[in-house]
């Protein structure tokens, strides 16, 4: 590291610029040389080190410290465009305020909401919202329906300021499966990598097929969502030993004519069997399969989903 450093060593010493960054142990890419240094500047491909030892300012290439260094560096230049995502970032034009179209890299349909008021060096939730098999399709319009426009009303918003996503499944026969969910997951990290959003209060819900979507991703993706509210859906009980460590909110009608009742109960009992503390279960009373619109503005669940962060995962 001593080559490298003196390699690097500028011709005149530089006077300490004020830092926001702790000194940190620093360690090269063979794992032979450490020291110890406050970061200066960095980019993705030097970054300017001041040594403790003795205030000399360096510039390191990024790919001759270590993966550790390089990941910390990689996370700094991540945040960094996220700060600005708002005004500058790839999704900046459609964060308008309103629900704006889009078509994701992999090619799937979805309308996506947020502030463009927001502190974009804050750091906010974001609720994914699964539609049900009549508003499959490719016209990125019928998956709208009412229950989006709860969680984005200004009150809502007043109150818990979030991001709000709303995919189309291209097709009821597919449902919230296989390349539909790989797709899903890979739009949500791009939109976490190039917005404002809280990796550790990511919320998943859906409706109908889209409740049986919300237990089959978050058993796939267990590691992903910090809480998951399933309406009128159903799951697989062989899945509940992955699913007991996520807080679930499971809604469903007792008069449920279309998804009968039993299939939320059997997923409750499975989850609870397998030793999970964290799922709650509400059966409506003379509910029949149309419950958004009784669940969706119900405070208690507001307050209940806001508070989940994802163990593991400090809220940002």
């Amino acid at each position: 590291m001593r080559l490298l450093l003196t390699s690097f060593l500028l011709a005149t010493a530089l006077h300490a610029a004020p830092t926001t960054y702790p000194p940190r142990a620093w360690t090269s890419a063979d794992g032979k040389s450490k020291f110890e240094g406050n970061l200066i500047e960095f980019s993705d491909k030097e970054v300017r080190i001041r040594r403790s030892a003795d205030f000399n300012q360096f510039k390191v290439p990024l790919d001759r410290l270590s993966a550790e260094d390089q990941a910390y560096i990689r996370g700094l230049l991540r945040e960094q465009k996220r700060d600005a995502s708002l005004k500058d970032g790839v999704y900046a034009d459609k964060i308008t305020g309103q629900f704006t179209k889009g078509v994701s890299k992999q090619g799937m349909n979805y309308q996506l909401w947020g502030n463009p008021k927001l502190d974009a060096t804050k750091r906010y939730p974001l609720i994914i919202w699964l539609h049900g098999a009549g508003q499959s399709g490719d016209d990125n319009e019928a998956q709208m329906g009412g229950a989006p426009k709860n969680w984005v009303s200004e009150a809502a918003q007043g109150k818990n300021a979030c991001f709000m996503l709303a995919p189309q499944c291209p097709s009821r026969d597919i449902g919230w499966k296989n390349e539909v969910a790989e797709k899903l997951l890979a739009l949500i990290a791009d939109l976490t990598d190039n917005l404002p959003i809280d990796d550790a209060r990511l919320y998943l819900t859906g409706s109908s097929m889209g409740g049986s979507g919300t237990w089959y991703i978050a058993a796939k993706y267990p590691q992903v969502f910090a809480a998951a509210v399933p309406l009128c859906g159903g799951g697989d009980a062989k899945n509940a030993e992955i699913l007991k460590t996520i807080p679930f909110w499971v809604f469903h009608g007792d008069k449920d004519d279309m998804v009968p009742v039993d299939r939320s109960r059997t997923m409750v009992a499975a989850v609870k069997a397998a030793g999970g503390e964290l799922i709650n279960y509400s059966e409506l009373a003379g509910e029949g399969h149309g419950i958004t619109g009784v669940v969706y503005p119900r405070e208690d669940l507001y307050d209940w989903l806001f508070k989940q962060v994802k163990v593991g995962k400090p809220a940002n």
